[in-house]
Order: C-alpha cells, then structure tokens, then sequence
C-alpha cells in the first residue's frame, strides 16, 4: 500500500529552498479584476499580422483601459510610460517546432516573425469608440459583442481587433488551486476547487450572487491529499461536492453537502467509496427528476472500470458496474436528458486503442454499452450535454492510430508518440445516428495551432448554442537567456452559430500545463461562467510562477447552431508489427527463475519518462497521459516520470508527479515509483533519481556541480539518506559522464539505451551513438573497465515509445520490491518484449561471483533471433544464431587465468530489435 509518506515541516523547508527558483522575468502589466468592479469590455489587439519583421508597433489607446497588459511581449516591450501606452515591434526568431514527424527526430526549428499585441479592459458601454494611435497609423474601433464572432481589421490588415473575456482571478491564501467544477443552484453559480500548501490539500467553495463571488468557504477543514472536483444540486435543494481523498494508502471518494441558501455551513464528510484501489476522476450530474449521478474510474479489479451511484435526496444507491470490458476504461462524465435519460460516456481500450463509447439509463434501467467514436485512432476523454431536443452533443480528443506504439530514433515508423497530433472533435448523437457540424472545428484554430488542440469542454448556453472549451500549444523561440521553456499550453474557446465555428478566442493569462482544468455552466443570462487554471507562465520564457483560479463571462453565440452532417471518422494506415503483443506480455509475464531459496518473475517499465512538466517537454504527452500509455499501450508493470528537477523544482510539479504515482497505483499489477530527472552537462552529466517512497525533497543543482567542480558525492550521500537510487543516462554524450564517481549502492544501474536517441554500449554495436572522441570516455563498456559494476536498463526520455524497457526480476510487483530488483542489479534492457534470462549457477545476472561457473542463457524474443552473442570485457566470445525466437545454450569460459572478467549476452533479432543483460562478473584467484 502507498502512504502519505510526507512531513509537512520538511516540505516546508524544501518549499522555501525552492520559491527562489520560481522567480524570473514578467512582463509589466496592470492587473485588474476582481468581481467587485468588473470590466465590461476586454479586447485583444494584435500587430504586424502581414509577417513583416522589424517593425515598430508602439502606441496608445484613448481612452485609456483600466487594464492593459503586453501580449507577446519581452525585452524591451513595455507597458506605459504613459497611461495607455505601450512601446513593441515584430521581432523575426527562430522558434522550437513540432510538425508532424515521418521520422522521429530533435525538435525542428522554425524561423517565423514574432507578432505583437496588447490586451486592454475598458469600463465603458456598449458602442464606445475605441481610438488606437500607432507608429504605423491609427484606426477606431468599437466595443461590441461582434467581435466575438468576426475579428476586425484594420491598416490593411496588419492589425486584428478581437474579444477576450473579461478576467476575474480569485485569490486565496493557497499558492495553488485547481481542479474546478461549476454549477447553478438556486439561481447562483457555484463554484468548488481544490487549493493546495505543502501541508496537503483542502476543498474549497465559493458562491456567486449576480456578479458578486463570496469569500472562499471551507468543505474540508484539514489538509488532506485530494484529486478533483465535482459539484451539482440535489432534488431537496442541497448542493453536494463530491472529491477523491488518499487515505490509509487508498484514494475514495468522499462528499459533502450544503444547502444552497448558505455555502458556509457543510455536513461532515461522507465516505462514499471504500474498495480497495484507486476511485479517481468521478463525475457528478443531476437528472430531470432531481437524482444526482456520480460515476468514477475506479480500480478494484487490477485494471480500471467504470462504477455508478445514484442519490435520491435521502441516501446513496449500492454501487454499479457500468462498464463491461477487461480493459482499461478511463474518465466518465454524465449528461442527462429532459426526457429523464442519463448518458455515462467514458474511454475504453478494449480493442488495444482508445475509444468512447456510452450507456444510457432509462427508468433506472441501463441499455447496452453503444460506441460513439470507435475508430483506430486515439478517441478519449468525452465531455457530452443534451440539447433541448433530446440530442447529445460530445467533444473529444482524436490523436494518431497507433498512439504509443513504435515510435524512435533510428527505428521504421510503425506507431505514433504520445503528443504527435492531438485534435478536438464533435459529434452530434441523433436517432441514433453520429453526426457532426459541417465545418471542422480546425477551421476556427490558427494553422500554427491545429496540431495540438485538446482537453474539449463542452457546454450548452441556456438557448442551445454550443460553446467549446479547449487548449492549445505554443511553442516558443530559441536562444533566450535564462530558463525558458519550449512550449507552452494556452486556453482558448470558439462558438458553433449557423455551422460556423467563430475563428479562436484566447483567454488571457490562459497559460499552463496541458491538462489545466477548465469548467464552465450556463449561467442563464445567455452566457456562460468559466473557470479555469493558469500558472503564471508568460511569453517568451513560459515558467510557471503560481497557479491561480480565473473566471470570466464567454457570451453565448446568436441563432442555432446550424445543419449538422453524417459523421466522417479518421482515417488512416499504420502497420503495427505487434500483432501478438497481448501474448508476448503474457509469456513475460508467466517466466520464472529460482534462485538462493527465491522464485522471480519478470517486470517491465520506465524510469526515464518525461511529460510537459519539463521544460522541453514540448512534444511529450500530459502526466496522466504518461500512465494511459504505461498501462495500455506498452503494458507496463512499473514507470517513472523524471521531469527534470521534477519539473523546475516548482513545489507544485513535484506534489503532482508524486501524487499521480499514489493515483494509478494497482496493487500486485502496476507499481510506479517517485522518481525526477537532474540535468547536468558533461562530465557529472544526466541522472534520473527514484524512490520507493513519497514525500523525499528534490536535491537542488549547485553552480560548482552543474560546472563538474564538484561531483556525485552529496548526490549519492542523499540517496543513502533518504533510501533512493540514481541511474545514468546519454553516457557518451555532452549530457553524459566519464564514470568519475561511482557508488554502486545508489547507482546500481544504467540506462544503456533510450529509445529518443540510442545504444551508449561502446562503439560499433547496433544502434551505437556515433562516437565522438570527447564523451568516448562515457561508454558504458568503460565504466565496465574502470571495475564500476553496474547492470543495464532502457527507458524512453522524451518522445519515443513502445521501444525502450527496463525489466527487473523481483520477488512482487510492488515498488519496494523493483527497487531491491535494482539495487541487486537483476535487471536487463530491450527495445521489443524479449525475455533474457542469463545466469551462472545459482547467480543470476548481476551478480558478482568468485570462481567460474558456466553461464545458462536462455533467450526468447518475439522474432527469429538473428544471434546472441556473449560479450566478455568488450568481445564477443560466443555467437548463436536461431531461425526460431528462442535461443537456449550454455557457455564455459576455457580461459581459467586469475583475476576479475565480466560477461554479458546481447540478443539481436532479425527486425532489428535488441536486449541486453546486467553483466555476471567472475573473480578466479
């Protein structure tokens, strides 16, 4: 079981060592917007639209907002000195690129003209002229809700004029919130979020009475560790918030409720869950007749299903099964229906990809599980809403067919990484046939931004008219000072009016990770109330300063939504050389080895995965999609997520990466580990740390080691403290290490090949790294000659999937267990589901012995092995070659000279697949 592992004074501590890193360059701005005085009128003005670089843009609006803030701005664009103004010219940069990729290789670079703009709030009325001076003419505009849904032009089109909604940050003594949910009661908006401090989480509410939002009111009173909101009113008038809560190792979900005349006093906390394993991402609906619906993922059954309750204003129904298959099914939300259906929608991998299906709920009766979006391509994460007419409208996220599979360096593309090409679609569910608006939701997303679009929230304004939530990446230019990301993640919005999806809306200070939370509801006025997450992070430099809740109005789009048409689904053809992958996991799986008294099986993971926590992690998937992909695509047992110094060493990054392991915890079949990334040069070089347990500090990076004046020694001296290890990467490269320091307690293995780049095994091997003579020391066969002994492993870093295994023998699947696996060095690496069983005697690989004993090897892959060859102080003694995917032989050393050699067996299949195995080092006297 996974505890709580954390010592609020401790993490204190660390957090005060760490708020040093969160601060760097804002752009000057004004900053409004609390709902007291709200703005009516907040636009964005964007310059230098025909591309042309090096253009002066500085001006002034009259009169002047009473907020105005630089968009796109950075050294020397500025805000003011004068009121109104603002001094700012289009700057040509190279920027990271993220096109799509028919070879997996280092982000591109793309040489564009860095556009800039302003977004200014005015207090005025409807119809106020605007003026706008500039160093390359003025115009007049005025404000109105048209420009909502046609931008204007002006200049010749060198200028853009366009609505962004009017921001409302509320702020709480918390230095973060997130994971909002919204809903009406008794006329008002409620709103529920959960805020966090390095003593743990508490659940919050707040309660807006026409424009005006009370004060934060507490659901929880002590600080726990929570996942998620979810809010909705019962038929008695009650509001109820319902939250995941870790406790005693498991997380269940708990809730609360209030009545909707006073949000100050709520009921003691009810267990609403209590079977072992994880009851996470759980939605919460009310039905026409007044019955609140709560469905959640939950996992007691050594994968992930989708469960049900009802309330019916007195109590709780038992819970149900609401899904069916031995897959994975994944985030349910609800929608309810005037006619009295409830739709539970979710995302299943029952057909070895992600798909939405549905159940309907009829007079309490459920129909068959129906599918929505059942293609092979990556269908997830539906949010859904009926419409008047009885119809339902879904959005979800659509990425490549294949995603997660075979995806690298120097490999034959035969799958999609996790962030490749993520899009947003609509469906409309009609009589029973899938429809969709005529114009693609693209249409309304500029070009540069169609690649990635994601997280849809979708939601019917009080007259039907759709409104899409969403978010989308920015990637940023090269060759700044100081820490910059590479990309950052935007929210954004469009409306569907007459079949016409209005071109983008961006919310300012809309920035964040990929899955910042967004929530919105009708509010009744033909609006709609948003709330959303940003962390502070600004262009050009992207790093996060400090998550904040934002809300604002988004107006609802005049007329109907238009005509809708039959339902195109993607299309496309990847061919996948795993066809028996479900039994070559099995096979792996089932493996046995005895040894000293114990029996062993084998796990395969990732200690080295990174997300868009890091600050290039750009083209890598969100957190939890790291998880999706472990459990599903690649079949893991255990994972890392290293982000480097766990994403910046923001306290934030770190309480998130460590709480997702707690999260997606499956007793006896998936065990993550804690673990981050910290990043040096040449020659301390790159380390990946892990732990078993939660609540450990991030080791901060001081000058003198990240400049090689100082090696591994407080690293390793942290490790033995706090129970941890550390594993090398890229050895032979500028981000790899001469093997200077060595401690074979903490660092028992290394990472010998990854799939986003190559084999650091020695030179001329299959896939080696091309030497260059300056980080040659850093092959691994080097370290194996200096006498540093250290077993093998394979991970991912960025990008590359499906390609890159770490496997361990352990005694359980637990990740205590993995971590003595390690520390033992009974461990191997792969590029494809390849079982490598080598001994020597009793002694397993990894093992260092005196005397010789003959090795027993035993190798099955998934393909005809080519060869296998025993490799003995960097040469090949030994060769055997197979038609079949299984070799098996014994080979005896002649050579019985004194002194230390070690062995090693490498197995090449003939599609070019690879495995290696930890050495077995003899001693003869």
């Amino acid at each position: 079981m996974h505890r709580r592992e954390k010592s609020a004074a401790a993490v204190a501590a660390f957090v005060g060592v760490m708020l040093g890193g969160m601060l760097l360059y804002r752009e000057p701005s004004a900053r409004v917007v609390e709902a007291a005085g709200q703005p009516r009128f907040t636009v964005l003005l964007r310059f230098g639209l025909d591309g042309a670089k090096a253009v002066d843009w500085s001006g002034s609006i009259s009169p002047a907002p009473s907020a105005l803030t630089g968009w796109q701005f950075a050294d020397p664009d500025r805000i003011g000195p004068a009121e109104g103004a603002w001094s700012a010219a289009t700057v040509q940069q190279n920027y990271w690129d993220t096109p799509y990729e028919a070879r997996m290789g280092p982000t591109a670079r793309l040489t564009k003209v860095t556009t800039k703009g302003v977004v200014a709030t005015f207090d005025a009325a409807a119809g106020s002229s605007i003026g706008v001076h500039t160093a390359q003419g003025d115009f007049t505009f005025k404000l109105d809700n048209s420009l909502w849904d046609a931008p204007q032009r002006f200049l010749n089109g060198k200028v853009e004029v366009r609505a962004a909604p009017v921001v409302q940050s509320l702020k709480t003594p918390e230095p973060v919130e997130d994971y909002p949910s919204m809903t009406v009661a008794g006329g008002d908006i409620w709103l529920a979020y959960q805020a966090w401090t390095p003593a743990g989480d508490r659940i919050l509410v707040r309660k807006r009475s026409g424009t005006a939002w009370s004060d934060a009111f507490p659901v929880t009173t002590d600080a726990g560790d929570c996942f998620r909101t979810a809010i909705a009113q019962d038929r008695k008038g009650n509001v109820w918030v319902v939250w995941s809560r870790q406790t005693n190792g498991n997380f269940d979900l708990w809730g609360a409720r209030a009545s909707s005349k006073d949000p100050r006093k709520w009921s003691r906390p009810e267990r609403l869950t209590s079977a072992p394993g994880s009851d996470i991402y759980h939605s919460l609906q009310r039905a026409a007749d007044g019955k609140l619906y709560l469905a959640w993922q939950s996992a007691r059954s050594g994968n992930f299903d989708i469960y049900l309750r009802t309330y019916d204003g007195s109590r709780w129904s038992t819970e149900q099964k609401v899904s069916e298959s031995a897959a994975n099914d994944w985030e349910p939300t609800i929608a309810a229906a005037n006619d009295g259906r409830v739709t539970v929608l979710w995302d299943t991998y029952d057909k070895g990809n992600y798909d939405v299906v549905s159940r309907t709920i009829q007079n309490g009766a459920p129909g068959p599980v129906q599918p929505i979006a059942a293609t092979g391509a990556f269908e997830a994460r539906p949010s859904a809403q009926y419409d008047k007419q009885g119809r339902l409208w879904i959005a979800w996220e659509e990425g490549d067919w294949l995603w997660g599979k075979d995806y690298g360096n120097l490999i034959p593309e035969s799958g999609r990484g996790l962030m490749v090409r993520r899009q947003t679609r609509v469906g409309v569910l009609a009589g029973g046939r899938l429809l969709e608006p005529a114009a693609p939701i693209a249409d309304a997303v500029p070009a540069e931004y169609r690649q990635a679009f994601l997280a849809p929230r979708l939601v019917l304004s009080s007259s039907g008219a759709p409104v899409l939530l969403f978010r989308y990446r920015t990637n940023l230019p090269q060759g700044l000072k100081g820490d910059i990301y590479r990309g950052m993640w935007r929210a954004g919005s469009t409306r569907l009016a007459a079949g016409r999806w209005t071109p983008m809306t961006e919310f300012p200070e809309g920035f964040g990770r990929i899955d910042a939370p967004a929530a919105a509801v009708a509010d009744g006025n033909d609006s709609l109330a948003v709330a959303w997450v940003t962390d502070g992070r600004l262009f050009p430099h992207a790093f996060p300063v400090q998550q904040d809740l934002h809300l604002a109005a988004v107006p609802a789009p005049p007329g109907p939504p238009g005509d809708l048409a039959p339902y195109a689904p993607p299309q496309e053809t990847l061919f996948n050389p795993h066809a028996n992958e479900t039994a070559d996991v099995a096979r792996i799986r089932a493996h046995r080895v005895r040894a000293g008294g114990r029996e062993y099986r084998i796990v395969r993971g990732d200690i080295h995965r990174h997300t868009d926590i890091s600050w290039d992690g750009n083209r890598d998937g969100s957190l939890h999609d790291s998880y999706r992909y472990a459990l599903d695509a690649v079949s893991f047992d255990f994972l890392g997520v290293c982000d480097h110094q766990a994403g910046g060493g923001v306290p934030y990054h770190w309480e998130m990466i460590q709480k997702a392991v707690d999260l997606f915890t499956i007793p006896g079949r998936f065990a993550p580990v804690y673990s981050y990334e910290r990043s040096l040069s040449w020659p301390n070089g790159h380390r990946n740390v892990v732990f078993a347990k939660r609540g450990n500090p991030i080791l901060p990076i001081p000058e003198a080691e990240q400049r090689g004046k100082e090696g591994a020694g407080k690293l390793y001296e942290y490790l033995r403290k706090l129970g941890g290890i550390t594993t090398s990467h890229t050895s032979a490269t500028g981000a790899g290490t001469d093997w200077r320091d060595s401690d074979p307690e903490v660092e028992p293995v290394v990472e010998i090949y990854q799939g986003y780049r190559t084999n650091y095994e020695g030179p001329g091997n299959p896939r080696a790294v091309t030497e260059q003579a300056r980080y040659a020391p850093g092959f691994v066969w080097n370290a194996w000659d200096k006498g540093i002994k250290m077993g093998v492993q394979a991970s991912s870093d960025h990008v590359s999937t499906h390609m890159s295994y770490a496997a361990a023998y352990v005694t359980e699947v637990t990740a205590e267990a993995i971590l003595e696996a390690i520390r033992a060095r009974r461990t191997f690496a792969a590029t494809d589901n390849i079982v490598m069983d080598v001994r020597a005697g009793e002694s397993l690989m990894g093992s260092a012995v005196r005397g010789l004993a003959a090795l027993s090897v035993r190798v099955r892959g998934t393909r005809p092995l080519k060869r296998v060859v025993v490799v003995k102080n960097k040469k090949v003694v030994y060769t055997a070659t197979s038609e079949g995917p299984e070799v098996a032989f014994t080979f005896t050393d002649p050579d019985t000279a004194a002194g230390e050699r070690y062995y090693y067996v490498r197995a090449e299949q003939d599609d070019g697949q690879l495995a290696w195995s930890s050495p077995i080092w003899q001693t003869t006297p």
